[in-house]
């Protein structure tokens, strides 16, 4: 037991050491950066740098709060892109978390596999995945819509999300849409800002932006044999 004991004491001081140096952190990054919310703030393995997230993007700190860098951290020992490994740990959580009411789901018979898709109602891509919808369904891929517009908040394909989801029938409203028929402008109350939103805190820079249940990213179509086989890819490395 007290062998155990004086293992354990030196990983509790340590453990408290870079608590209270990441709260000193913590602290000094909030005066320099006024009216920036800090998500998380950890250190970085043994390195003397903390990793932090800020509304969904990774930058790392000197400890001395003196110093931001913004980039890809690689392990020269693993060859390990240890930034883009935790991007996709924070996707994950975010998509998690997501309600599945304020989506427009397009359910297999069976279901092998799940994937969120942000998306524009104009953009070409968006329509052609959207009109191969019966192929991602027949090889059991649940796709669950989310809006994207990407002219952002205001703007016409703004518009265009808001009237799909207000429309009694969102599904056939989706495809009337994608297939390029003007439709009469609804409004009601409506997820669509919020969905905007967490796009860009995933990261999400054009549409169809589609997400994998272990938070990889495919930015673009992808035909749907071919994802079927990156969807199997992925679920076996998870």
């Amino acid at each position: 037991m007290l062998k155990h004991l004086l293992v354990i004491a030196p990983l509790l001081f340590i453990g408290i050491s870079h608590a209270a140096e990441s709260d000193k952190l913590r602290q000094k990054l909030e005066q320099s950066l006024p009216g920036v919310a800090i998500d998380s703030l950890k250190k970085v393995d043994n390195a003397d740098l903390y990793e932090g997230v800020i509304n969904g993007e990774i930058l790392y700190f000197s400890a001395d709060g003196r110093y931001v860098l913004q980039g890809e951290l690689v392990s020269l020992e693993s060859r390990t892109n240890l930034t883009e490994q935790r991007r996709v740990s924070l996707r994950k959580d975010i998509i998690d978390s997501l309600d599945e009411k304020d989506m427009i789901i397009f359910e297999p018979k069976q279901t092998e596999h799940t994937l969120t898709v942000f998306t524009d109602i104009d953009c070409v891509y968006c329509r052609k995945m959207h009109s191969e919808i019966e192929q991602y369904k027949d090889l059991g891929i649940r796709i669950r819509y989310m809006a994207y517009p990407r002219g952002g908040i205001g703007s016409q394909s703004y518009d265009e999300a808001v009237t799909v989801w207000c429309n009694e029938d969102r599904h056939d409203a989706m495809t009337r849409a994608k297939a390029g028929e003007e439709m009469k402008a609804k409004t009601c109350d409506n997820p669509v800002k919020a969905e905007f939103e967490t796009g860009q805190k995933l990261g999400v820079q054009g549409t169809p932006a589609l997400f994998t249940e272990n938070g990889q990213m495919l930015p673009g179509y992808v035909p749907p044999e071919r994802l079927k086989e990156i969807l199997e890819q992925t679920s076996d490395q998870s």
